[in-house]
């Protein structure tokens, strides 16, 4: 019996640690942990105790041996102790992966359609278009799209509940109609390809509306941005969403909350979001890529986590970068150094990511979240070597402009967040930054010029900039 009740006590003690610490090897394998980890000291604390909870009982039962040796009855109470907390380590890890699993993966039947921008180039020289939607039942559509009539059109081979619609071979500095099904028509403006025309490419760019937090101003201030944006006589082409787009990414709700905000804004000016730290939290890229980039859509150039847009002579190549140079492995690094050779020197590169390589900023919980040493040290070398010419990113939460060895930065994070406090650092590349205002970067790109403007979130002007090209 004693050997039995033995054997049964390491088992469970065992189980405990084998559960405590695969869940937190899942937990740092999925996006977005390893990032709050180093970045955010006070969530270290959860990580802490599901660590104790394996080991915990281990303690208590070799505890349990060496006062058995001497007082036997206290040895029999300490074993019952950590035979419970070996069960209390066995099912709290397991429960909290199994919340985490089923939050993260739990998806909308149901979403509105949103119209996004596809990496690569169309066959005229400017992007292709996808409308990317969900319904529940599946369901069989006709996209409908054309210049003065709805000649193309798009039609699903068989129902689905997953929908990627493409619209293909555009042409540019071309307004288009488009429908869906026998729903209301709608109108979107192509850039140009003609090294000459007047304006190449038009776009909006702002990061970090954290939907779904309890102290962020949304919906409202994307929605007046993005009002502003959406206006004809404004003629944008693209509006960017610098990641953070929902506040915590395995929540659901959160997604839907900001597809429900953003996607009818796309109709007239096509959205392209990319994935910011708080998208990812945890395992949240699930949600990104059901909604924002799902598996129908091509990936010609990168991955679906970074890739090129190209418009002409215009490029934009966006990067993964979350926290900073975390998510900078040596295959992206390898593919943006590609890239970066193999556009034309006399041609316009415009480099996104959600993390800011130059900014201002505050101390978080005693870390500097402005000027990142690692991205300094990584990322701004390359940029420079390969001339630039312009950066946007979120991540802070104001309004900046910065330059630094000819490439010019833009830290743009008013979408709608929380709004960071005034700096406590200012960054030597600073130029310009204001605090405490809401806003989004209208960027202009011309033959011989980028024209930048700072704008609030009523498209009232700020600042205004004008860039030459980095040669």
């Amino acid at each position: 019996m004693f050997r039995v009740r033995t054997i049964l006590v390491a088992v469970l003690v065992v189980a405990a640690l084998a559960s405590a610490g695969l869940v937190l090897w899942w937990v740092f394998s999925v996006d977005g942990t390893l990032g709050l980890y180093q970045w955010m000291p006070s969530y270290r604390v959860a990580f802490y105790l599901v660590g104790l909870l394996g080991v915990l009982p281990a303690l208590v039962a070799l505890t349990a041996v060496v006062v058995g040796r001497f007082f036997a009855r206290v040895g029999r109470i300490v074993i019952v102790l950590a035979v419970l907390l070996a069960l209390v380590g066995i099912v709290v890890p397991l429960g909290v992966a199994g919340y985490i699993w089923q939050t993260s993966t739990e998806l909308a039947g149901t979403t509105p359609p949103v119209l996004l921008v596809q990496d690569g180039v169309g066959a005229h020289g400017v992007p292709d278009l996808a409308l990317v939607f969900r319904t529940d039942p599946a369901s069989q559509n006709t996209l409908y799209y054309g210049v003065d009539d709805l000649s193309e059109s798009v039609t699903e081979a068989q129902p689905t509940g997953a929908h990627v619609m493409v619209l293909r071979d555009l042409q540019p500095a071309t307004r288009y109609q488009w429908r869906l099904n026998d729903g209301p028509a709608r109108s979107f403006l192509t850039p140009a390809t003609d090294p000459a025309a007047d304006v190449l490419y038009h776009f909006g760019a702002s990061g970090d509306s954290h939907f779904g937090a309890d102290t962020a101003q949304q919906p409202q201030i994307a929605q007046s941005i993005l009002g502003y944006v959406r206006q004809p006589a404004h003629q944008f082409h693209t509006f960017f969403v610098l990641g953070d787009i929902a506040d915590m990414g395995m929540e659901n709700d959160k997604w839907t909350f900001a597809l429900d905000t953003l996607s009818p804004f796309s109709y007239d000016v096509p959205l392209r979001p990319f994935l910011g730290n708080h998208d990812t939290l945890i395992n949240g890229v699930e949600h990104y890529f059901a909604y924002f980039y799902s598996s129908g859509m091509a990936t010609p150039q990168g991955t679906s986590r970074y890739y090129r847009i190209d418009a002409g002579t215009v490029h934009v190549i966006t990067l993964e970068m979350l926290w900073g140079v975390d998510m900078f492995t040596p295959q992206q690094k390898e593919w943006f150094i590609r890239q970066l050779e193999s556009i034309p020197a006399t041609d316009w590169v415009i480099v996104m990511m959600h993390s800011m390589v130059y900014s201002s900023g505050i101390k978080l919980e005693g870390i500097p979240w402005y000027d990142p040493a690692d991205m300094i040290r990584e990322v701004a070398p390359l940029l420079e070597q390969y001339q630039v010419d312009l950066v946007l990113s979120g991540h802070n939460h104001h309004l900046e402009f910065l330059q630094h060895n000819g490439v010019s930065y833009v830290v743009v994070g008013g979408l709608g967040g929380p709004l960071d406090p005034a700096p406590e650092y200012r960054s030597p590349a600073s130029l310009w930054y204001r605090d405490g205002t809401f806003g989004f970067a209208d960027v202009t790109v011309r033959p011989e010029r980028i024209d930048l403007e700072f704008r609030d979130a009523t498209g009232v002007e700020l600042q205004s900039f004008t860039i030459g090209q980095n040669q």
